[in-house]
């Protein structure tokens, strides 16, 4: 079968107008600027920081005793005796085991839980996307950032965070 040089046209022309068509029904939004803008992430952040900053603190308490006591070891190490130093170097290792116990699995539980209140945000947010698709009667909204370009008017970035700010 050979496509006539009229056909190939006619394909090539009805592919444009499909495309130029589908087009007008097309929007953009940037998550990630969405998300950054609406008052639910700062909330997020201030909930997550509150729930875990007795943990933090404890954290931050350890790595500064080991500070402290490391520097008290060269400092001091030349004037100490043998036994001060087994003694300071056994307190040193005690206290960075703690350490190592405890900020490994908190920062792990940091990350799930930021993960789960993140999801949480992107639901929200999809949620107000499909509101606004509905809306401006768009059959098509596609995340900005895996776009090379996009005509500014065809972002509903601001609509899709007031929209999401108005949520909750």
């Amino acid at each position: 079968m050979t496509i006539t040089k009229t056909t190939f046209l006619g394909l090539i022309a009805g592919i444009l107008f499909s495309a130029s068509a589908l087009a007008e029904n097309m929007a953009v939004v940037n998550m990630q600027l969405v998300a950054s803008k609406i008052p639910q992430t700062a909330a997020m952040q201030q909930a997550l920081t509150s729930e875990f900053a007795g943990a933090t603190e404890e954290i931050q308490k350890l790595e500064s005793d080991i500070k402290f006591n490391m520097e008290k070891f060269q400092r001091e190490s030349m004037t100490m005796s043998d036994e001060q130093k087994t003694t300071l170097r056994t307190q040193v290792e005690e206290l960075q085991k703690t350490y190592q116990a405890k900020a490994q699995p908190l920062e792990q539980q940091i990350r799930r839980r930021q993960t789960e209140e993140r999801n949480k945000i992107f639901a929200l947010i999809q949620q107000a996307i499909s509101a606004v698709a509905a809306e401006e009667k768009l059959d098509i909204v596609l995340n900005a950032q895996s776009l090379a370009f996009a005509k500014p008017e065809l972002d509903i970035s601001e609509k899709v965070a007031a929209k999401v700010s108005k949520l909750n």
